[in-house]
């Protein structure tokens, strides 16, 4: 079934800039023009080195909600859970990027985990429903996350670059949807170019239980 387009793209005020040196800023924003706060954008050109590191990442539980909401880590990171609350939380996924489970438990679980597949791994907590959070895991690729001005800073694009990804949570295409775009938006002499991305309200989160029966 063809999907229709639902980002459009406008750019505005001219920057001149020599090959693919130079810097300019994305601004992703809504359809109702508010700032996409933890959008991904990536640009997939393998970086000279891996970019994952021994030491673990940090997504906390603060408040009863992932913190941060969105993280971004490269394929094969360590990723730890750390719960901040006083309250006990169990964390799960059934991502097809990584299926795991950290059963009930306060402050700090043994281990960290480890993700091996690139791809998007929706968290949740089987004591509260209300708690959402996103692994974005790259390929040693370059990706980065909009600040809460649903801005991005970009600088130096390879030249071997032909497109890139755009992605959010609650793109209306679904959870798994990377956006591909033509790297020429990036790179098309503007200082500041404004990205519109269709989304839309998240659905309630099932529980715990229900999830485990669609899954087998």
């Amino acid at each position: 079934m063809h999907v229709k387009k639902t980002i459009l793209i406008c750019a505005t005020i001219i920057f001149a800039f020599s090959h693919f040196a130079f810097s300019t800023t994305i601004v992703i924003l809504d359809q109702h023009g508010k700032p996409l706060v933890d959008a991904v954008l990536e640009i997939p050109v393998h970086q000279a080195e891996n970019k994952y590191s021994d030491t673990p990442l940090m997504m906390d539980q603060i408040d009863k909600a992932f913190e941060p909401i969105v993280l971004i880590a490269n394929k094969n990171s360590l990723v730890s859970f750390p719960n901040s609350d006083d309250i006990r939380h169990h964390v799960y996924s059934f991502s097809a990027a990584k299926t795991f489970e950290l059963k009930l438990y306060a402050s700090r679980p043994k281990a960290p985990i480890k993700f091996e597949k690139s791809g998007v791994v929706v968290l949740g907590c089987n004591i509260h429903d209300s708690m959402v959070g996103y692994i974005y895991i790259h390929d040693n690729t370059f990706a980065v996350k909009a600040n809460a001005e649903g801005k991005v800073e970009i600088a130096d694009v390879p030249a071997s670059a032909t497109y890139f990804y755009l992605w959010h949570p609650d793109a209306v295409q679904g959870v798994d949807h990377r956006e591909k775009l033509p790297i020429s938006i990036l790179t098309s002499n503007k200082s500041e170019v404004t990205i519109t991305v269709n989304t839309k309200t998240p659905a309630p989160r099932n529980t715990f239980g229900e999830l485990s029966k669609h899954a087998h």
